[in-house]
């Protein structure tokens, strides 16, 4: 369960629209403003630098004034950080705290985004990261998690269902498949006559039961945990990324799950939540597979 949600602070449109949904997101729980001057890229006068701080202390100050004053029953807290954004965001990380991040909507090319705080702290926090995009005035409802039978995903499914169920949102629950490259996939002669081939139709039908059974699964977790939770499941045959982003256009939420890797591959997000962070349409929540085994 999240108690303390934390949003990144620094008075940019992003920012803004990052602590409107949060403030909107964290009702009955306590919310935390940080503000981190990051000196790496700040002014050498000493004098200048003290002046810029207690300039952006102030700010911090009256931004923290209108939240408490708009939320009264949410305590409000503020912190005001010199370092490195990134870190400092992922040391307050953890499984009972969401970090809230905004970014800009993605508008012509997203590499530029590849490298950007939110893909960068998704990839490695050590609890849930919302990314949130700048506000462009749909109507939004409902969530959506993607899944895909993982650890990732069931954790990613337990964190959906349970903010679907406390916002009184309904819950979609979406797993795409694809066939696999052929020289990837040892099958059978009866189901795959030769090499340069199709998959037969029953083989085909097998693996979309396979798949049904993932998607199944899912369902009754969060079914399971939230019994009057509206949960619908979606099968889509084809690539989820296409699929996640469609479904959560005018969403309310949608929810992915990270695999939490190792190494140097700890710095970046799996495939398709880094397509959907770079392609970002809606507030989006990146979930480690380490969650589930908190709970």
């Amino acid at each position: 369960m999240i108690e303390k949600t934390i949003v990144a602070w620094d008075d940019t449109a992003p920012a803004r629209a990052a602590l409107d949904w949060a403030a909107e997101w964290c009702v009955g729980g306590d919310l935390a403003i940080v503000r981190i001057l990051n000196d790496s890229i700040g002014v050498t006068d000493s004098f200048v630098a003290d002046s810029v701080a207690e300039t952006e202390r102030n700010a911090l100050a009256a931004v923290v004034a209108e939240v408490q004053a708009a939320l009264p029953a949410v305590r409000v807290d503020s912190e005001f950080l010199r370092g490195d954004p990134i870190g400092e965001l992922r040391r307050r990380s953890g499984a009972e705290n969401l970090v809230v991040v905004g970014t800009h909507r993605r508008e012509g090319a997203t590499r530029r985004f590849e490298w950007s705080v939110g893909a960068r702290l998704a990839a490695t926090a050590h609890g849930p990261v919302a990314i949130v995009p700048e506000d462009d005035g749909a109507s939004r409802s409902g969530v959506v998690v993607g899944v895909d039978g993982s650890d990732a995903s069931d954790a990613a499914v337990a964190f959906a269902a349970e903010q679907a169920h406390r916002t009184g949102q309904s819950l979609r629950v979406i797993h795409a498949w694809h066939e696999p490259l052929l020289w990837q996939t040892p099958v059978t002669a009866d189901l795959l006559p030769g090499p340069d081939l199709p998959p037969s139709e029953e083989f085909l039908g097998s693996l979309e039961q396979v798949h049904r059974q993932i998607l199944d699964e899912s369902v009754t977790k969060a079914t399971d945990a939230w019994p009057e939770l509206q949960v619908q499941g979606s099968l889509v045959h084809g690539p989820p990324q296409p699929a996640l982003l469609g479904a959560s256009r005018r969403a309310a939420l949608l929810v992915v799950g990270n695999h939490g890797l190792r190494g140097i591959e700890r710095l970046l997000l799996g495939s398709v939540s880094h397509s959907i962070v770079l392609n970002i349409v809606s507030p989006t929540v990146v979930v480690r597979a380490e969650q589930a085994a908190a709970k």
